[in-house]
């Protein structure tokens, strides 16, 4: 069974969109908020604080800490903007009478607890072993009287061991050093936090509360979008015309990955959590968008292909490209591109859009797709290299080594993908001039093969082709021709017939490939 992937709603379709704030000085929770505002297609903004920017009185309880909290956030900072805390608490069962232990002081007991202390307590008071981690949020509107609360929950059992599971580098909250290392979430096997993240989500107290905040916003934008025949205007406003702004037109940054399944191109995206002013597109929720207005959901590769080969081979740039255009990101990430046609219309719309390369061995690849337990339905690697050959059928990872202007191997620790990561940022926003770009290689044996073959413009054979690359420029033997074309069936349809030569006749999207490849070596 997969798993549901994030959804970017309408997120991209307005023209008028919410700034929200985020009050925490927990770097974790910050990542992990700006994580799941990302992949709902919306920037989250974080008030720079060296304090938790409020006093925490847990005799409050949850809802009246939280109005606390926002009450002096808006005394103390003069806020005038919308934003939202968060509040974790834990209820241990055994150890708990009307009120909840250790409940919203968590933070301070767990600091002085120890494993082995608790395991005697809940072994001495019975064993009942039975938790519930929450996470509460409260979001100040500023037209609204009282804050919008929001809650999600983890139930489920502390384990009887202590965690011995080392925790992620990508997101830090998923480690044995707090609570997650030691509750087993009901319906699962593993302590959250020794989860792939995927799989976390299903489960995450946290990330639970942040999606129904999300959907919120989602509805809260939507009704800034109305046109003005859907509402009244009760008192006018002074707009104070003839204010020029004195904001820039920032500098736009467009970064194209691609890569296989489970190479690293999520864990890419992820990773620009880590910086403000940047937006990610993953391309596969874009055309889950796409194929939604007309009622079509494509379950797999090959209903996605023949969507794709309904709407347009490029639908999901063009859509991509209009969001990009209309957001004012400083870095803007495309991740999962998989058609030539897509990389040719962004290259086109952002001429210094850079595309990248995410590789890794297959082997590699399926033990993270494995952990990973997105799909159940590749198990082994036999099913796992079937799948990969039906992903090159949409063309891009056929040439992939030939279009990539960066090629980052993700082949070793997490710590180690990250730095590449960085080096390529670092080459692409600070040095594009240290890229070795395709520009200065020579044209490769597919680029003057498919050159050649568009120039004659019907079948012909090997032997054709190869004498006209001569004439056009530098020649490609007669076998590497055949080797080159063979490797793109789809931009190159291979003609076999019993008594005559082999021959290979152009596509409908062999055109494409070529600009594509031209523009990269022009």
């Amino acid at each position: 069974m997969k798993r549901p992937r994030p959804h970017y709603g309408n997120a991209f379709e307005y023209d008028r969109i919410l700034n929200v704030f985020f009050y925490t000085s927990n770097t974790e929770k910050l990542l992990q908020a700006r994580l799941l505002f990302m992949r709902h297609g919306y920037e989250l903004k974080h008030f720079r604080g060296k304090k938790e920017p409020y006093d925490e009185e847990y005799q409050l309880g949850t809802v009246g800490l939280l109005n606390q909290a926002i009450e002096q956030v808006k005394a103390e900072f003069g806020v005038r903007s919308i934003f939202f805390v968060e509040d974790t608490s834990v209820r241990i069962e055994a150890l708990s009478a009307t009120g909840d232990f250790p409940g919203p002081a968590v933070k301070e007991w767990f600091s002085q607890a120890t494993f082995d202390a608790v395991d005697r307590q809940l072994r001495d008071a019975g064993n009942d072993r039975r938790a519930k981690v929450n996470s509460d949020i409260a979001l100040y509107m500023p037209t609204l009287q009282s804050p919008v609360l929001f809650h999600g929950e983890t139930i489920g059992k502390i384990a009887s061991t202590p965690p011995s599971f080392q925790g992620s580098v990508q997101y830090p909250w998923l480690t044995p050093e707090t609570f997650n290392g030691w509750i087993i979430p009901d319906g699962s096997t593993k302590r959250l936090g020794e989860m792939e993240f995927e799989e976390s989500l299903d489960y995450d107290f946290r990330a639970k509360a942040l999606k129904e905040l999300l959907a919120a916003l989602e509805h809260f934008n939507a009704a800034i979008n109305l046109r003005p025949n859907f509402y009244t205007t009760r008192r006018s406003v002074d707009l104070q015309p003839g204010q020029l702004s004195l904001i820039p037109e920032p500098s736009r940054t467009v970064v194209l990955v691609v890569g296989a399944r489970c190479s690293g191109k999520t864990t890419f995206s992820d990773y620009m959590a880590n910086y403000e002013s940047v937006r990610v597109y993953e391309a596969s929720t874009v055309l889950r968008g796409i194929a939604e207005e007309v009622g079509v959901i494509p379950s797999n590769s090959d209903e996605a292909l023949d969507f794709l080969g309904e709407v347009g081979w490029d639908s999901v740039a063009r859509r991509i490209a209009d969001y990009i255009d209309k957001d004012d990101s400083r870095l803007s990430v495309v991740s999962g591109l998989r058609t030539p046609e897509e990389l040719l219309f962004l290259k086109r719309r952002f001429p210094a859009a850079r595309i990248v390369l995410i590789d890794a061995d297959q082997r590699i690849r399926f033990e993270r797709h494995i952990r990973r337990a997105r799909d159940s339905t590749l198990t082994d690697m036999r099913a796992f290299s079937r799948e990969d050959e039906k992903q090159k059928e949409f063309g891009t990872l056929r040439i992939a080594n030939d279009i990539a202007e960066i090629t980052i191997i993700n082949d070793g620790t997490r710590n180690q993908y990250s730095k590449k990561i960085e080096e390529a940022l670092d080459l692409i926003s600070g040095a594009p001039e240290k890229l070795r770009l395709q520009s200065s290689k020579s044209l490769s044996e597919l680029h003057r093969s498919l050159k050649a073959l568009l120039t004659i413009g019907i079948a012909a054979t090997c032997e054709e082709i190869a004498e006209l690359t001569a004439k056009l420029g530098s020649p490609v033997r007669k076998y590497n021709t055949n080797r080159a074309l063979k490797a793109v069936p789809e931009f190159a349809s291979r003609l076999e017939q019993k008594g005559e030569r082999l021959r290979y006749q152009p596509t409908n999207r062999s055109l494409s490939l070529l600009r594509l490849l031209d523009l990269l070596t022009g």
